[in-house]
């Protein structure tokens, strides 16, 4: 249910109706209570709306091209909020005068659950008429309609009728524990405030909480504190953020867990989640995440910043969360120029490699796997009799560089990135024949020349050979021989991580790429590329751009971990074409998951949006500017901050 709350925020920020002013009222941070695991908040939404509407982003969706798709979104998040909690994306996105906010909360021994409220302070009338209509509506449809009172406070309770029948995971025939629930929603005013939960207990609390704010709230617990002071603190003076969120990471995440209601969580139901695993094995040093959001409010279009507060000294798998803070973030001129996006980020990969194991042990649910594994590895005669850690791991540097880009027509396939990781000083014939002797044994790779460079990929299934015995016909004292068959592959076998990828050790660095062809462009950057022959990310117009905004926020000198860049007008190009072609289920792109995650049911994985609405992406394009990230380490966590640009020339 998350997505459909989530989706009458996201809804609101998207369309940005006409709405009301700002009223006065208690922050909604000092309302949620202390229990709460995730929230947002827009603290005035005709405000937001207004500073919206001025960015690329909003001005696309203002274009009369998307005026169908638009409508289409439109009608779908009505069909959904409508049928889940009672309000439709026309009363979300007109009601508030104030802030809207939204919350998961999860009290101990309690069903978590959700509270949005929203401030409609002197819109109080029209509210109510709205809401006495679609009650009215909703009845129409089977929908009960009950009232109860709660100190001096009438509740609605809408009473959904439960599914119809169960359904299949996608296209395939999956059976699924069906128990037919009563879903019901709850709302209340107290006085110009609009609570709906879907947990009355929940929609009791917050009215207690608005009533007696002596307890403890979202507001005054610790880690929410450190990471909006953290946050504010790198705000220009007497500014303050239109958006804010803040979760707890893995709260959240077993919240969510508990919720779930079907087959796979009751199969699962006795064995450790992997939230209690990561508690497990120290990530419960991550406190609290949260950032916020300013739009045209400041030198860029939008800017939005980040705090991972963390607790140290980290312990167990946790300590793999070390990122060692440099200043040399200068790209290699043999970076090409047409990326969609470069990432230049320092780790510490024996430190990652040392710790990892543990972690891989309790997701293995038996200690010693991953012992196991290393030693099989080193000491096995059919094996590569390799030791990992110091024939491998040992030899790679701390920077890691990372680079994509999209080949057209757009497919699901389009997507090709490139990850280098820089190796010591004099390291590369060592690294050379540590990864000859891992993959030299491996009957499943082969080896490809391209220049100077020996290329290690997958073979293609059809080139797979292993032994299978065959029983011949002939006296005993005759051995049975072994002939080679091709391997048949298997439905139900995961397929390789990047079956059309490459490994390759070159001019000082271990490169892997999820595509051959793109990794041999970039083999051939590396013995030509010179920045007045060849073109180079860094001598781009558009990096150059970011770069020196970067320096004016102090980071040439500052030392910070990661450096990100990118064009988004190549990195949501491929989840726009997805939704175009309706391949959006499809899609493996961030945008297009968080997509799938909001508009698509939990049993089903397809798309519903007709996106054939959608104009041509070239002639939207110009919409789409420039990004930058940067992150630093800090003795309490990570800060990250980012911004957009509005792209020139359009």
């Amino acid at each position: 249910m998350f997505r459909y709350y989530f989706s009458l925020l996201l809804s609101a920020a998207l369309f940005c109706l006409p709405l009301c002013t700002l009223a006065d009222s208690i922050p909604a941070d000092q309302i949620f209570p202390d229990s709460t695991k995730g929230f947002f908040s827009i603290r005035n939404l005709k405000e937001f709306g207004d500073q919206w509407k001025q960015t690329q982003f909003g001005q696309l969706l203002d274009d009369p091209l998307m005026e169908k798709f638009k409508k289409e979104v439109q009608t779908q998040l009505t069909e959904r909020t409508e049928k889940t909690f009672g309000l439709t994306f026309d009363g979300i996105s007109s009601l508030p005068s104030g802030e809207i906010a939204f919350g998961m909360i999860a009290i101990p021994n309690q069903v978590p659950g959700y509270v949005l409220t929203m401030d409609v302070t002197g819109k109080r009338p029209v509210t109510d008429e709205y809401l006495a209509k679609l009650t009215q509506k909703l009845i129409a449809t089977g929908v009960k309609k009950n009232t109860e009172e709660y100190k001096g406070h009438q509740i609605t309770v809408l009473i959904f009728p439960p599914p119809e029948a169960p359904r299949t995971l996608g296209n395939t025939r999956v059976e699924i524990t069906f128990e037919p629930m009563e879903r019901r929603a709850y709302y209340m005013f107290f006085q110009d405030l609009l609570i709906a939960s879907d947990q009355l207990p929940l929609l009791k609390l917050i009215s207690d909480r608005i009533a007696d704010q002596s307890g403890k709230s979202l507001a005054n617990t610790e880690a929410y504190q450190i990471v909006m002071k953290r946050c504010i603190s790198d705000m220009p003076q007497g500014t303050q953020p239109i958006l804010r969120w803040y979760i707890e990471p893995l709260d959240y995440g077993e919240s969510i867990r508990v919720l779930m209601r079907n087959s796979v969580t009751q199969n699962r139901k006795d064995k450790p989640s992997i939230f209690s695993i990561l508690k497990q094995q120290g990530f419960d040093a991550i406190r609290g995440i949260g950032g916020v959001i300013s739009i045209k409010t400041e030198a860029q279009e939008t800017v939005y910043r980040t705090f991972i507060y963390t607790q140290k000294p980290y312990r167990l798998a946790m300590q793999i969360l070390n990122f060692p803070d440099h200043t040399n973030f200068i790209p290699p001129v043999w970076l090409p120029g047409d990326l969609a996006r470069c990432t230049i980020l320092y780790i510490n990969p024996i430190t990652i490699f040392d710790n990892f194991g543990i972690l891989f042990d309790a997701f293995m649910g038996e200690s010693g796997v991953w012992k196991d594994i290393l030693k099989g590895l080193e000491t096995d005669p059919l094996g590569p009799q390799i030791n990992l850690r110091e024939e491998l791991v040992a030899h790679l540097g701390n920077r890691v560089l990372g680079m994509s880009r999209y080949e057209k027509p757009i497919t699901v396939k389009s997507e090709s990135v490139v990850i280098a990781i820089e190796l010591k000083e004099g390291k590369e014939p060592a690294m050379l024949t540590g990864i000859e002797k891992l993959f030299g044994t491996d009957p499943e790779m082969m080896s490809t020349q391209h220049n100077s460079y020996k290329i290690w990929q997958r073979k293609p299934v059809e080139n797979v050979f292993m032994p299978v015995d065959i029983e011949i016909d002939i006296p005993p004292l005759v051995p049975t021989y072994e002939v080679a068959k091709p391997v048949q592959p298997v439905n139900n076998d995961p397929p390789p991580v990047f079956p059309e990828g490459g490994v390759v050790v070159a001019k000082e660095c271990l490169f892997v790429s999820t595509n051959i062809e793109y990794l041999k462009i970039i083999l051939d950057r590396l013995d030509s590329a010179t920045e007045a022959t060849k073109s180079t990310i860094k001598n781009e117009t558009e990096y150059k751009e970011v770069d020196r905004i970067f320096s004016g926020m102090g980071l040439t000198n500052q030392p910070h971990f990661f450096q990100f860049f990118a064009r988004t007008h190549e990195t949501l190009r491929p989840t726009y074409e997805m939704i175009r072609q309706g391949q959006m289920a499809q899609s493996q792109a961030v945008l297009g998951k968080i997509l799938n995650l909001i508009l698509s049911p939990d049993e089903e994985r397809k798309q519903i949006l007709d996106g054939s609405t959608l104009p041509d992406f070239e002639k939207v394009q110009h919409y789409f500017g420039k990004v930058g990230i940067y992150g630093m380490s800090e003795s309490n966590g990570y800060f990250i901050k980012g911004f957009a640009i509005e792209r020139e020339g359009k």
